[in-house]
């Protein structure tokens, strides 16, 4: 349950970050790449969660990534836009419905061209720990 709540959290800060937006422009945050999608925008990527349950109580890590496509300034304008995210969503404080956030970290960048298209992409790596 607190994976779809951490998902619903993050997809908000997203939509409503002011720096992503002046990147971006308002709307392009997707839950799925959209090939029809005129670039840039934001995918949530693949997310993985886990028991993390300790003597104390129970929990779950989650690990997730955003992807960052641009086509225009090619990786200069993927990178701007990753910081971006990053800056939204490192050690942010976010309300997640029937759970409680613990920490939420970004782990990692990596950047590239997308092969067989002028689109470039930074995905970016985050892990997180929940409570109920």
């Amino acid at each position: 349950m607190s994976a779809n709540a951490l998902q619903q959290a993050v997809y908000e800060r997203l939509s409503e970050d002011a720096a992503i937006s002046a990147i971006t422009g308002p709307g392009r945050v997707f839950d799925r790449r959209i090939t029809r999608a005129e670039p840039p925008y934001l995918v949530l990527g693949e997310a993985v969660s886990t028991d993390y349950s300790t003597g104390d109580g129970p929990g779950t890590e989650h690990r997730f990534e955003i992807e960052a496509w641009t086509r225009q300034n090619g990786r200069r304008e993927a990178v701007e836009l990753a910081d971006a995210v990053r800056s939204a969503l490192h050690e942010a404080d976010l309300a997640l419905s029937g759970a409680t956030l613990v920490n939420l970290r970004h782990e990692r960048t990596v950047s590239r061209r997308a092969p067989k298209t002028a689109l470039h992409v930074a995905r970016l790596r985050f892990r997180a720990v929940s409570e109920p």
